[in-house]
């Protein structure tokens, strides 16, 4: 079991208490899998708000790259005893739960996070009626980013199937280490000009973070980062991960605008599920932007498959105002 400091394992029993055994399982397993992949042995930020005779709790974690991910919030009678965090405040609303939110979305900013994200499941039968809701971010002042589909892949005994096409004879994909960090850096920006896949995102969270959170996610010993060239220059990018299950992901794929809707997806497809198979992948992931309609129809042709979509919801400090509804108790 992974170490965590005292004072969390002291709350995580009073929070616990009312939730559903799976549910405790569930979200403590997350905590364990962010706390390995970040190093800390605290990455839960937690927060409590009062109203008369109740407490809600909830919490976020922090991840590596300055992106704080909302957790589960609950709520149980009100007793003194019951504080276990510095940031137990007196709300002089009913509604806590908007407000146990924006406390977290506060402390995460003084904590150095560049975005504060939420992701809801957008289907009507996987809605907990017990967790937060799409009022309950607009209220704690994040605002609506777009729903993201999850699409799925499975590559049968390792073997791929190829989508009709052909790979263009001067597309290249070399891995990034081979360029400088400055230049690897410039061209994932110049990826985000005029994209269409989350492009709120760009001026929301520095690229240097994007990378720290990429990079915290890479299993050991795979190296999944590629430079992508056409006619020799440097036109893209593509990370791609594997994990212990083990499943693949395509965690990015960008190109510059001057190569965009020149049919080098197909080539850059092979490739990367090329390399899912040489790492004995069963099924491949990834997370695109509902917006981006191009790129779900190369993925589709590829045979991808939706299997969930997430409303995201976001807080930037940039744009964050906090309210006046809270005294320290």
């Amino acid at each position: 079991m992974t170490e965590f400091a005292p004072n969390l394992e002291r709350w995580w029993d009073w929070y616990a208490q009312p939730l559903s055994l799976a549910r405790a399982a569930s979200e403590w397993t997350w905590i364990e899998r962010i706390a390995n992949e970040t190093r800390s042995n605290n990455p839960v930020i937690s927060a409590q708000v009062a109203f008369e005779d109740s407490l809600t709790a909830g919490f976020c974690l922090l991840l590596a790259g300055a992106l704080a991910v909302q957790g589960g919030i609950t709520r149980r009678p009100h007793h003194r005893s019951y504080r276990f965090s510095d940031l137990c405040l007196q709300s002089n609303s009913p509604d806590t739960i908007p407000r146990c939110i924006e406390r977290l979305i506060v402390e995460s900013f003084r904590r150095k996070a560049e975005l504060y994200q939420a992701l809801l499941p957008a289907e009507s039968a996987m809605v907990d009626p017990h967790c937060i809701s799409q009022d309950h971010c607009r209220l704690a002042g994040m605002f609506y980013l777009t729903k993201l589909n999850r699409m799925e892949k499975s590559l049968t005994n390792g073997k791929l199937e190829l989508a009709p096409g052909k790979r263009p004879s001067n597309l290249t994909i070399q891995p990034y280490h081979r360029i400088p960090e400055g230049d690897w850096i410039k061209l994932i920006e110049n990826s985000y000009v005029n994209s269409k896949d989350v492009p709120e995102i760009s001026s929301l969270r520095s690229t240097r973070c994007a990378l720290e959170g990429y990079r915290a996610n890479r299993t050991r010993g795979v190296e999944g980062w590629f430079v992508v060239r056409v006619d020799g220059k440097p036109a893209g990018c593509l990370i791609l991960a594997r994990n212990y299950h083990p499943v693949g992901e395509i965690s990015y794929l960008g190109l510059s605008p001057e190569f965009r809707g020149k049919g080098y997806s197909f080539g850059i497809m092979q490739f990367a599920l090329d390399w899912m198979a040489s790492q004995k992948c069963t099924k491949v992931a990834l997370a695109i932007d509902s917006r981006n309609e191009v790129a779900l129809r190369v993925y589709q042709n590829w045979g991808f498959q939706d299997t969930i979509s997430y409303h995201a919801w976001v807080a930037s400090p940039k744009t964050f105002q906090s309210s006046d509804f809270y005294s320290s108790t």
